[in-house]
């Protein structure tokens, strides 16, 4: 391994720096979706080098060499007392999905019309009690064991071990405190860390927070008013900010109450997989492989 050296760091006796005091803490930043997940990292001393994690273990790879993707389906099935997740299986296989919104079951009572006939699922058979607080761990948890994993090729296992690690973890803004604290839970479970290790942060503040840093030139001031609107595959969040700091780091409170709904994109997905059954589905030779094939379809792009 390569001896760093660096001026004013702290050195072993032998006069090595450790690379955890080169990189700080490493920050990893989890966007726990309804229908796909997201993870991007960076070290402390060096914030504004984030590297996205892109490769994901598949049917064929359980390493670093499987798909590759910005996002991985946030799904899962329990076979042969394993869990197998994200890219792990073919989308028809019988697996839990979507589970993510039974962590508010508050927000499950605010669907409306033709979305309330859409939460089918695909759960396998004699699987249908199990609880969402294991359905979210065991994700969260492989979700972490593979980033971990990214993180010591980086970085070595034996460096990785003595360097703090924090966790930012997305929550929808409509969320109930009730749902925040299972989330919470969950992800300390997942071995996401305790306390200050694992911070929660609304989905629509963070995207506030990366849409200002992209757009620092765009002439914003103190006391600017924006609004996001957050459109994901579960939920989608209304809410407006107000700018009350630009440096050294920029800040932002909220301006109005945040608002919205179980209407995200699988919705949409949803309710065009409903018009092609009602129109195309007496068709020789339709059935559910062409529907799933035009469905994941890259023309489509639908999940």
């Amino acid at each position: 391994m390569t001896k760093l050296k660096a001026k004013g760091s702290k050195r072993t006796h032998e006069g090595v720096v450790k690379i955890s005091d080169l990189i700080g803490r490493v920050i990893i930043a989890v966007d726990f979706g309804t229908t796909c997940s997201g993870v991007a990292y960076a070290y402390s001393a060096d914030p504004e080098e984030q590297v996205a994690i892109t490769t994901w273990p598949d049917a064929l790879s359980g390493g670093l060499e499987g798909k590759t993707s910005e996002k991985v389906p946030t799904v899962l099935r329990y076979i042969d007392g394993e869990t197998q997740w994200g890219f792990q299986f073919v989308s028809t296989a019988p697996h839990h999905k979507w589970f993510k919104l039974d962590l508010d079951p508050q927000q499950r009572y605010k669907l409306h019309g033709v979305a309330s006939t859409l939460m089918e699922s695909h759960v396998p058979r004699n699987e249908e009690d199990v609880p969402v607080e294991k359905k979210a761990t065991d994700y969260l948890t492989a979700l972490r064991k593979h980033v971990e994993e990214v993180l010591r090729y980086k970085i070595s296992a034996t460096a990785l071990s003595k360097t703090p690690i924090q966790y930012v973890l997305t929550v929808p803004a409509v969320w109930s405190e009730g749902a925040q604290a299972k989330t919470r839970a969950c992800a300390e479970k997942a071995g996401m860390g305790h306390g200050a290790a694992l911070e929660l942060i609304s989905e629509p503040e963070a995207a506030a927070l990366f849409a200002l840093k992209t757009m620092r030139h765009a002439g914003w001031k103190l006391m600017d008013t924006f609004t996001v609107i957050d459109a994901g595959g579960g939920t989608v969040d209304l809410i407006s900010y107000k700018i009350m700091q630009l440096t050294p780091v920029i800040k932002v409170a909220e301006a109005s109450v945040g608002t919205g709904g179980l209407c995200g994109s699988t919705f949409i997905d949803r309710l065009f997989q409903k018009k092609l059954i009602a129109d195309l589905g007496s068709e020789t030779g339709w059935d559910a492989e062409v529907l799933d094939e035009v469905m994941l379809s890259p023309e489509y792009d639908g999940l």
